[in-house]
């Protein structure tokens, strides 16, 4: 998760690549203690630059799926098995009100009261996918506006609008929120994270993906 990561590992075929893509809690159940996120979205490059067909994503959850691999779920990327597993897998449908169409959802049960500390006050806040994937150089063509805004994850009880703006070539310039409860402003320098700001330094995770989707929707 976010800061520190809720891992997923791959163990797929033979690859060229180790990818750590991550991406936001989108879904709490403080009762359950059970969280919700995408693990990877499609036809969008992640911060490395890499993406995926759906096809392929699909492939990769179902693979995940086949192999038993649920209990394979870590912290800060230990490699150790964190006690909270996988309680659901699905690939989002078309007209999703809160998922990517054709992302790889799931739902992770955090049974540990430590962990789930760290959930709830925000120190842990996204999922990172570790696995391995096979690279093939592909042109891929976007309409973006000049700029995309959304709102990051909360953190310590906040959260903020931020807006990232553009390259004519696509390149990602960066951006800035909008002023937290005290006033605290964070800078953003590339695509996931947000930098430290605030009387007590912390960062936000953002998805700018949504924003595309809807640029895409509106053209």
């Amino acid at each position: 998760m976010a800061g520190s990561a809720t891992r997923f590992p791959q163990t797929g075929s033979a690859t060229d690549a180790a990818p750590h893509a991550a991406v936001a809690i989108k879904k709490t159940d403080a009762e359950l203690q059970v969280v919700w996120g995408e693990v990877y979205a499609p036809g969008y490059p992640d911060s490395q630059g890499d993406f995926m067909q759906p096809a392929g994503i699909r492939e990769m959850a179902w693979g995940f799926m086949k192999k038993r691999a649920l209990h394979k779920v870590d912290v800060q990327h230990s490699q150790k098995e964190s006690g909270s597993y996988i309680v659901e897998s699905f690939i989002a449908r078309e007209g999703d009100p809160l998922f990517i169409p054709g992302a790889w959802v799931v739902g992770v049960k955090i049974p540990d009261p430590a962990v789930w500390a760290l959930v709830k006050s925000g120190e842990l806040n996204g999922f990172s996918l570790d696995g391995f994937g096979r690279r093939t150089p592909t042109t891929l063509e976007i309409e973006l506006p000049e700029a995309l805004e959304g709102e990051t994850d909360e953190v310590a009880g906040h959260h903020h609008r931020f807006t990232v703006r553009f390259a004519a070539d696509g390149a990602f310039l960066g951006g800035e929120t909008a002023p937290g409860p005290d006033g605290h402003v964070h800078r953003i320098a590339k695509g996931t994270l947000t930098e430290p700001a605030g009387a007590v330094p912390h960062s936000h995770r953002f998805s700018f993906v949504e924003g595309m989707l809807r640029a895409q929707a509106a053209a």
